[in-house]
């Protein structure tokens, strides 16, 4: 199930489990649980309106709840309630779990930044954009407006 309205709770429980995160600026979040426990927790920031991107910083204590139709109603936050054309992630290069997550939901790597988060931790970003997400996600929401 997914949990509104509690952003600052949802940024707290994600940034507690992302090492790198040392807090999100303005965000928005949504968490997915399963009966009374937070699973997981995606924290949307980084909001750059004229540009349409947006970063997604997220993080789970299990995988059970990733299901097409939850990721669809995740991702269809950003692209269809705030209109971005790009979704990015920054991932440490030595994360390779969470970068062959980040592929298995549709997004793919963009760039390298060299010493990103700190002394030899390079960030991987990568991205999602709109038409990507259309594809990939159209039958989980149906052609109409998700929000």
């Amino acid at each position: 199930m997914l949990l509104y309205g509690e952003d600052e709770a949802v940024a707290e429980w994600t940034a507690a489990r992302i090492p790198h995160a040392d807090g999100f600026g303005p965000f928005a979040a949504i968490g997915v649980t399963i009966g009374e426990k937070m699973v997981a927790g995606w924290v949307y920031h980084d909001y750059q309106p004229k540009a349409g991107t947006i970063q997604l910083s997220a993080a789970s204590d299990t995988p059970v709840w990733a299901r097409p139709n939850v990721l669809a109603e995740l991702l269809a936050y950003p692209f269809r309630q705030m209109g971005c054309f790009k979704v990015y992630t920054v991932t440490p290069h030595r994360n390779e779990r969470t970068l062959k997550a980040n592929a298995r939901i549709g997004f793919k790597k963009e760039a390298v930044l060299a010493h990103h988060l700190g002394k030899k931790n390079h960030a991987v970003i990568c991205r999602m954009l709109r038409p990507d997400f259309e594809h990939i996600y159209n039958r989980e929401l149906g052609n109409g407006t998700f929000f």
